[in-house]
């Protein structure tokens, strides 16, 4: 199952497949992409998180892969759900915040990369293990984790499949902070959501033609007007 709600200015994309340790189907990358697609465009931030305590996904869902073998038919449907879910996270216009407690493994460590931000707890672990199983890892994702953390680290943590901790992970750029997700997410909902969907945007693409003139724009928000009053 896969849950949104939002608080404020947090939008709340929970993981919830706890017998699964939310490890996630077909059916459930497709039910990512469909919530996703449902996050509301007034949202500051999202928070994307698990509602288990000690593991944030297992990646795929072992059972599902498994068919893959025997029915070659299904491959192409599961690559794609999958490929949806993680291309429209990435692709939100507001800050994603991926607060990782515990397990993040295989396509969940995809799903984190989509985000943002990534802060983890100091329990969390992290491995993409593809070869272990004989299979390979999407290409699109490799390239995420090499931008992240550069080809060698990239090539160290698929060759051999090791478990990482979350100091490790920090070390190695996988992670960006170590602590509270939530509370990330909560400063960030602070700011102006125009601000942080322009900020977010810019970095995304900063030769973008259109970034020159939604800088200019910027100083007719009606919160640029209100902080700087007494200045006048």
């Amino acid at each position: 199952m896969i849950l949104l709600d939002q608080q404020g200015g947090i939008a709340r994309l929970t993981l919830d497949r706890p017998a699964q340790r939310n490890a996630l189907a077909t059916d459930d990358w497709r039910t990512l992409a469909e919530t996703i697609a449902t996050v509301p465009q007034d949202a500051g931030v999202v928070l994307l998180r698990s509602s288990m305590p000690g593991i944030f996904c297992a990646g795929a869902d072992l059972r599902d892969l498994a068919r893959l073998a025997d029915e070659p038919e299904r491959r192409a449907p599961f690559r794609l759900a999958m490929r949806a879910a993680i291309d429209a996270l990435a692709a939100l216009p507001m800050p994603v915040v991926a607060t990782i407690d515990g397990g993040c493994f295989g396509a969940g460590v995809a799903l984190a990369l989509a985000a943002d931000l990534r802060v983890a707890s100091a329990a969390a672990a992290f491995a993409v293990p593809p070869a272990r199983l004989g299979i390979a890892y999407p290409a699109e994702d490799v390239a995420r984790l090499a931008a992240r953390v550069g080809e060698a680290q990239a090539a160290r943590l698929l060759f051999t499949a090791a478990t990482i901790d979350a100091d490790e992970a920090l070390r190695i750029g996988l992670i960006d902070l170590i602590g509270d997700g939530a509370a990330v997410a909560e400063a960030i909902a602070t700011n102006d959501s125009t601000a942080l969907a322009t900020l977010k945007a810019m970095l995304r693409d900063p030769a973008g033609r259109r970034h020159a003139a939604a800088f200019e724009d910027s100083f007719a928000n009606p919160r640029f007007a209100a902080a700087t009053q007494r200045y006048r």
